[in-house]
């Protein structure tokens, strides 16, 4: 499938703002699509998608000025503490929206200059609606540009490869800023650890010499008030003696002469005269002899530097005289293209026009997730899973399992603190691709309360798949 042309930022704000608010719909759930939409700018960005990153924050942007505070469960405490940090960092969404702009401009600014002339009259009669997958694949901003698009049904190796590579890369450079941020906390501890310790020390000695000193000056007060006042010089020498004062430096005096009243203070003193000119320079000499003796040699002129430095230093007049001229460099040409990124198409796409991606599951997580929730099967009590992942390459991978906290019953499962599954992805680098559970008393279909929860997973992610699992029936 050929790439088509890029999206204009006209055209990118027209799809973003192409959604639905349903204020049916909990509030935690529009929260959690917000913070989806980030997850998934930040994504695009790192794959070179800056048509879909546009698309994302400008949703964000949206959602979070717009839509969520005319929600009716807005003014609750819980949604107002869940809305905070969105519009915390919404000045963030807003300085990305302004640096991704001028790109998909000079994007859309080269795709118009390099187009033929034949193309803009059959360009401008696709206005209409899309109502075909081709329609809606050419307003598609992830397969526009330099992108080369492939179906990832047919190469299904080649996409778990690629994203094997594009994880293990992010992940080493994910460890390798966590073990930065871990070796400056702990330089910064070291440092100022050892110095508190420093202090301490210091303080508690100059603690104990001012209590030694205190003891010994009260114990010579009381042993004076106790003895005669008669006493001899050489008795009262060691009680008087404590420490030796070091008085205060002086400059040493070299008059021996005896001591006299002391004097007035001497006027301030002068600035030195300035000193006389030397006669031999400017004297005639009287000899050659005399000339050799007294007056510095000539100096030398200094070698030009750029003859005793040509060789390994050539200047640019040197080098042009000196060697063959060189061949023209090939950056003097036309500029080279960008580097092409990998697509993969999307199976359908929505009404809208939001696609939907192929989905990887691992082959063993079915098999992982019974294991787990085995000990509340056995009790028949439902459990729950998050299926965490991550986008490469306009497709979905999921490569995590998360059991959050939640409250399970013999037919429904809700999870607790959600907050806290937020927090895990975001620090992991992932994302929320739906839900898996179990139905231990049942059979294998989705409830309605199960559809109900699933439409909070699919507000802002269509591809989220809801899995269900029933181990006491076969198939399960």
């Amino acid at each position: 499938m050929r790439p088509t042309r890029p999206q204009s930022v006209k055209e990118l704000v027209a799809q973003a703002e192409n959604f639905t608010f349903n204020a049916n719909i909990p509030f935690k759930h529009w929260t959690r699509a917000a913070e989806t939409l980030y997850q998934e700018a930040s994504f695009a960005m790192s794959d070179g998608d800056y048509g879909r990153a546009y698309v994302m924050l400008y949703r964000h942007s949206v959602l979070v000025l717009k839509c969520l505070q005319t929600h009716p469960q807005f003014k609750d405490p819980e949604s107002r503490k869940a809305f905070r940090p969105l519009s915390k960092r919404i000045d963030r969404v807003i300085a990305d929206l302004e640096e991704i702009k001028p790109i998909i401009n000079d994007e859309y600014a080269e795709w118009e200059r390099m187009r033929p002339a034949g193309l803009k009259l059959a360009e401008q009669g696709q206005i209409k609606s899309p109502s075909s997958y081709g329609e809606f694949a050419a307003r598609d901003p992830s397969l526009s540009g330099n992108a080369t698009v492939l179906d990832a049904s047919e190469n299904q190796e080649l996409a778990v490869e690629l994203a094997q590579k594009e994880l293990a890369r992010r992940d080493t450079v994910r460890q390798a800023n966590r073990r930065t941020r871990v070796y400056g906390d702990t330089i910064l501890t070291s440092r100022f650890g050892d110095g508190q310790k420093l202090d301490f020390s210091l303080q508690s000695q100059m603690e104990a010499v001012r209590r030694a000193t205190e003891s010994s000056q009260q114990d010579l007060c009381e042993g004076q008030a106790n003895k005669p006042t008669a006493t001899s010089h050489r008795d009262a020498v060691p009680q008087s003696y404590i420490y030796p004062s070091i008085s205060k430096s002086r400059p040493l005096q070299f008059d021996e002469a005896p001591q006299t009243p002391p004097l007035p203070p001497p006027p301030p003193s002068l600035p030195p005269p300035s000193r006389p000119p030397k006669e031999y320079i400017h004297a005639p000499p009287r000899d050659p002899s005399y000339t050799s003796r007294r007056e510095s040699p000539v100096v030398p002129n200094k070698v030009p530097v750029v003859d005793s430095l040509s060789a390994p230093y050539p200047s640019h007049e040197v080098a042009r005289k000196n060697q063959p001229p060189l061949p023209p460099k090939t950056l003097d040409g036309p500029p080279l293209p960008k580097k092409e990124r990998l697509a993969f198409k999307p199976g359908a796409y929505l009404e809208n026009g939001d696609p939907i991606r192929s989905v990887f599951l691992p082959s063993k997580l079915r098999a992982a997730f019974l294991d787990v929730a085995a000990p509340n099967t056995n009790k028949g009590l439902e459990m729950c899973g998050i299926l965490c992942g991550t986008p490469v390459n306009n497709a979905l991978f999921v490569r995590s399992l998360l059991i959050p906290d939640q409250k399970c019953t013999s037919d429904t499962c809700e999870t607790e603190n959600e907050s806290a599954i937020f927090d895990y992805c975001a620090g992991e680098d992932l994302m929320v691709l739906g839900w898996i559970h179990t139905h231990p008393t049942q059979t294998c279909f989705m409830s309605s309360r199960d559809l109900h929860t699933h439409a909070g997973y699919q507000v802002m992610m269509p591809e989220s798949i809801a899995i269900v699992c029933a181990p006491r029936f076969t198939p399960s």
